[in-house]
């Protein structure tokens, strides 16, 4: 009971019961997602194994029979090599009955030197006695009506001989010879049989005219085959069949039953699953092209598919531990449930307006706490806000009256140089009157609030400023103006130019001298206005030069005789971006060349 109110206490939660079961469908559909991609995963690595199993058993029970072929081929070529055997012997028998063959065998006997018979029994003997997998060797000629047989394995001959009897219901002749090792003349028509043997044969030709003179098969016990199989039935759950290349059926690991979906396979290599009586079943082939075999492995998924109990184990490892993570989950949220649960009454209090709560501090590190420090600042920063609003209010007024003041002081110094100004005129003074007149229009310039100015305002007070000096130094200043008409709408920073040409008057006019040249011009270059100041003053020694071009690519403060400079160069970069501003050149005693370089605010017209 106090654990159902506790949950239904958490439950209440909203934060907490969301993330909760966010949380809690989120692992389960995890979990059992897992659960569904690890069992399919891991039927299809079980099906995968079967599937090398099949084919390493059908692969085995290749090399065994390319063994056997092989040891016929061997033997084959042992054969001619012994054209003496091949002439003296077998050619005879082969075109020859028994009788005739052994009458013909005594008489060389008879006539050879060496104690070592080298006839069909002793060839048979050297080279398929030692196999135990051999039943017989039966050697035919290519005429009917001669055939002889070497017996390896009496019982397991006389069982298949007696097999195949039943088979075909009549009972020849045999001649046998009174040897353990004999030969058995038959006389039958060739029939493939299926009859635990396999068959491997090989023709005999004359080596000199190459006429066929019979053939030569071996006949191989199944039980070999049969032994491999076993071996590895605890990897391979299917069957294996052998087949021929036109079909017909030699082998079967499953007591001579041919499977239905196996008949009429074709001869190739492949692995496909196919259904049959609404089950499925997996079908490994492996063809042999060179002897003509077909080795296929079959086998029925459901035998594969048994592994009932890894699944059960996985579903309740599943099941547990998505108990386990919610449970964790659960316990380890309960914290900040609480926590959250006391920023939201510290909310509701404020809202009532308890200014003077405060969410106690916390051990954890975590967004939480730094929510509470936050909200605890906030307050704090509010009631200081509160106190501190009259004395804010207070110097606010102060800091208007002041700002009145300010502007009221220069209007009344402007009034005043033009009362100066009318009675220079009233006593005759037309130069000290113009002077007074410059002033105060440079005056009335530097009162306008304008941060932006036009062109054509900006160059009127450069030529205002300059008007003053020109009648300080009368006839020592000549200034030419080059301003195309497009460009005197384009805007400026207010007291851009002002600055330079005062910088000019002050480090490189000469007074000396009568021909002091100034060249201002403006000219628009694609979307950038480029403002050229020339003078043919003093110059700037070549060290010092270096020194103001490398603190105006730093943007830092120039040196004290160079701080206009900087100033328009920092007020550009500052408004349109590093890539405008100013450049200066100089030659020492000849020239300097101050460029700026602003944006067009207007579009060029083509």
């Amino acid at each position: 009971m106090f654990l159902s109110n506790i949950i239904r206490r958490r439950l209440t939660n909203k934060v907490f019961s969301k993330i909760l079961i966010t949380y809690s469908v989120t692992i389960l559909l995890t979990m059992f997602l897992l659960l569904l991609v690890l069992s399919r995963y891991y039927t299809e690595v079980i099906i995968q194994k079967e599937m090398d199993a099949s084919t390493e058993t059908l692969e085995r029970v290749e090399s065994y029979l390319q063994q056997k072929d092989e040891h016929v081929q061997y033997v084959m070529q042992e054969l001619y090599l012994k054209t003496d055997l091949i002439y003296n012997d077998i050619a005879f028998a082969l075109q020859h009955d028994y009788d005739s063959y052994l009458a013909y065998r005594l008489d060389k006997y008879s006539e050879n030197s060496s104690f070592i018979p080298n006839n069909l029994n002793t060839f048979f003997q050297a080279y398929f006695s030692q196999d135990p997998d051999i039943n017989a060797v039966r050697l035919k000629s290519a005429s009917p009506g001669t055939e002889y047989e070497y017996i390896n394995s009496h019982y397991r001959w006389n069982k298949y001989m007696d097999r195949r009897e039943q088979k075909k219901g009549t009972q020849e002749d045999i001649a046998v010879h009174p040897q353990d090792l004999q030969l058995k003349q038959v006389e039958w028509e060739q029939e493939r049989s299926i009859f635990n043997n396999i068959q491997i044969s090989r023709s005999i030709n004359d080596p000199a005219t190459l006429k066929k003179l019979g053939d030569l098969t071996v006949f191989y016990d199944t039980a070999g085959i049969q032994d491999l199989i076993r071996l590895r039935k605890s990897q391979f759950k299917g069957t294996v069949h052998i087949f021929q290349r036109n079909g017909d059926y030699l082998y079967s690991s499953d007591d001579g039953t041919i499977p239905v979906p196996l008949k009429d396979i074709s001869f190739e290599t492949s692995f496909k699953k196919i259904k049959w009586k609404g089950k499925n079943y997996y079908i490994n082939t492996l063809a042999d092209d060179h002897r003509g075999y077909l080795y296929v492995g079959f086998m029925p998924e459901d035998d594969i598919k048994k592994i009932t109990i890894v699944h059960r184990y996985m579903l309740l490892s599943t099941v547990l531990l998505s108990c386990i993570a919610i449970a964790v989950t659960y316990f380890a949220m309960r914290s900040y449930s609480r926590r959250i649960n006391k920023i939201e009454t510290a909310i509701h209090e404020v809202r009532d307006g308890n200014l003077q709560i405060r969410i106690p501090d916390s051990r954890e590190k975590d967004e939480l706490t730094a929510i509470s420090e936050s909200f605890n600042d906030m307050l704090d920063d509010l009631n200081m806000y509160i106190k501190d609003v009259y004395v804010l209010n207070i110097r606010q007024r102060e800091a208007e009256m002041k700002a009145l003041q300010s502007q009221i002081q220069p209007h009344f110094l402007y009034n005043t140089l033009e009362a100066i100004r009318m009675k220079a005129i009233a006593d005759g003074s037309k130069p000290t009157s113009n002077m007074i007149y410059s002033l105060g229009q440079l005056f009335r310039y530097s009162l306008s609030s304008r941060e932006i100015v036009q062109i054509s305002d900006e160059i009127q007070h450069v030529k205002e400023y300059i008007g003053l000096n020109q009648i300080r130094y009368s006839n020592r200043l000549h200034v030419t103006y080059e301003i195309p008409e497009n460009c005197l709408d384009e805007k400026i920073l207010k007291f851009t130019l002002q600055p330079l040409i005062e910088n000019y008057l002050i480090h490189g006019f000469r007074k000396e001298t009568n021909n002091n040249e100034l060249l201002i011009k403006v000219q628009r270059i694609h979307r950038e206005i480029e403002i050229i100041i020339k003078d043919n003053g003093r110059g700037i020694p070549i060290d010092k030069l270096l020194a103001i071009q490398t603190k105006l690519l730093e943007g830092t403060t120039t040196s004290e005789g160079s701080i206009g400079l900087s100033n328009v160069h920092q007020r550009i970069q500052l408004k349109y971006g590093q890539n405008y501003g100013i450049q200066i050149s100089s030659n020492e005693g000849e020239e300097t060349i101050v460029e700026v370089r602003i944006p067009a605010a207007r579009r060029e017209q083509i």
